[in-house]
């Protein structure tokens, strides 16, 4: 009888949260086209492996023969593409906040005469961080750039006072270094940017659409007839009314799957399984962190906002735009408290490292937990259910 009864009330909330999400044109758009297009965005973005050619400018005071060879040598590099030169730092910085181009490189007055006086000139190079993965290239360009021409300089130094070119190398390279880099050793940016960013704007996805679920039933007064549905019981209620979305974003998940390891050929060394099986735990647990924001917070704005803020600090809290050594403590902490640093880690150790499962347990019971705490805490989103008053 009791089982009955709870497949009934199931039925009933289900058929419900069917209803609501088949009416509404704003939850196929934010669950289907906006994710996917967004995902195939970033993902064609990266195509390539790595950013090329970013449009950078110069600002040459010298004009002598060493400046231009410098010049030179710098647009020969793939990282940076030499757009504009400019005649001071006024006009350069000006480009730079108009939009024109991301850097500019300065090349101070008297560069060869200091040079050849070792009087040690300092050249500088301006970048602007607001678009992060271009201006780690140009930083890199720049950076290589000056050790480039310094060590030419220094070179021809020791071969003028008659150093043997075998001293000089050993001089300036005592010794030679290998990198190795197993996971990724064509340095594809794509292979880490996509396994992390594209994830996480799915993410954001579905807390974003699970707060706007739950708070149109506050908002709007039903939350009565909701809880009513399900037979005044709250899991039943959210379950019933979450399962119709966790189906679509699952779909759209494996869907993002497809695209990232079949079609742009990101590394998958696992069994395709793990990473289809974490899908649909990594939706729950977004909607599960979604539910718990509002046990904490039973109210539309304050609910959704949390959510948002959350979401949005994810990149930075998961260390996708920051490595966590360089984080505070405290902050790289605040990163363990959404499900994509668990869902993150665990591509890492699975598609990308290809290690046993046995060593992603921890992952998974994280995700898990996600999806368990806030049915724990659901009476009180009863409690607000049952009387109901919307703050604005």
């Amino acid at each position: 009888m009791l089982q009955g009864m709870v497949k009934f009330y199931f039925v009933e909330s289900f058929k419900r949260g069917m209803v609501q999400m088949v009416r509404r044109p704003m939850y196929i758009l934010m669950m289907v086209i906006i994710p996917l297009l967004g995902c195939f965005t970033l993902m064609d973005l990266m195509k390539a492996g790595t950013i090329r050619r970013v449009p950078v400018g110069v600002v040459d005071m010298d004009d002598s023969e060493l400046s231009h060879r410098l010049l030179r040598t710098m647009d020969a590099f793939q990282q940076v593409n030499i757009k504009h030169q400019y005649k001071d730092f006024k006009e350069a910085k000006l480009a730079v906040q108009c939009g024109d181009i991301l850097g500019f490189y300065y090349i101070p007055e008297d560069l060869e005469k200091r040079t050849l006086s070792a009087r040690g000139p300092v050249v500088s190079f301006y970048i602007n961080y607001s678009y992060f993965a271009p201006a780690s290239m140009q930083y890199k360009g720049f950076k290589t750039i000056s050790l480039l021409t310094n060590a030419g300089i220094v070179q021809t130094t020791l071969r003028t006072v008659g150093l043997p070119s075998q001293a000089i190398m050993a001089t300036m390279q005592p010794y030679n270094t290998h990198q190795h880099m197993p996971a990724n050793p064509w340095l594809n940016y794509n292979y880490y940017l996509s396994t992390s960013f594209v994830p996480c704007f799915f993410a954001l996805f579905i807390l974003l659409l699970t707060a706007f679920s739950l708070g149109t039933e506050l908002k709007s007064g039903l939350c009565r007839q909701w809880l009513a549905v399900a037979g005044d019981n709250m899991v039943l209620a959210l379950t019933g009314k979450l399962i119709p979305q966790t189906v679509v974003f699952t779909s759209v998940g494996w869907f993002i799957q497809w695209l990232m390891y079949c079609v742009y050929d990101l590394p998958l060394n696992c069994n395709p399984l793990h990473m289809l099986v974490a899908m649909p735990m990594f939706v729950m647990a977004n909607q599960g962190f979604a539910v718990l924001m509002f046990c904490v917070t039973p109210n539309f704005r304050f609910g959704s906002t949390l959510c948002t803020l959350m979401g949005m600090l994810s990149f930075s809290f998961c260390a996708f735009s920051l490595p966590e050594e360089a984080m505070y403590p405290w902050v790289a902490a605040i990163g363990y408290l959404v499900p994509m640093k668990y869902y993150f880690l665990l591509s890492v150790d699975q598609a990308v490292n290809g290690i046993d499962l046995y060593y992603s347990r921890l992952y998974y019971a994280a995700l898990v937990g996600f999806v368990v705490l806030p049915l724990v805490l659901s009476w009180r989103i009863k409690r607000e259910c049952l009387n109901p008053i919307y703050v604005p």
